[in-house]
């Protein structure tokens, strides 16, 4: 794996959804989702690495359909959280990684 396109991946996708959200009204239900991302064969130390490189969160690997990552990806609340992870979902989906949204609500 090339962490290093990994972490300019993150980046440019994190920027698609700050540029997405940008002055929107953090309204709606309050909520937790994330991004789920399935790195096979990944070096966990180096995932993270990457992860918090690119100013993101993730405690760890998880375990949830399968073995992955639970990135947060934005720390707003309600409409903005969810608007941004459908962006950074869409934005990694193009760039090829296996990928699925988490929603919850609060």
């Amino acid at each position: 794996m090339d962490y290093k396109k990994f972490t300019e991946d993150l980046k440019a996708a994190h920027k698609a959804a700050q540029e997405a959200t940008e002055g929107m009204q953090d309204g709606g239900t309050a909520n937790l989702d994330k991004l789920f991302i399935r790195l096979p064969r990944a070096r966990e130390t180096k995932v993270l690495e990457a992860i918090k490189e690119a100013g993101l969160y993730c405690r760890g690997k998880r375990r949830w359909i399968g073995d992955g990552y639970m990135v947060t990806v934005s720390g707003a609340q309600g409409y903005v959280r969810e608007k941004s992870v459908t962006v950074f979902a869409a934005e990694m989906y193009e760039r090829g990684y296996e990928i699925m949204p988490y929603r919850q609500m609060d």
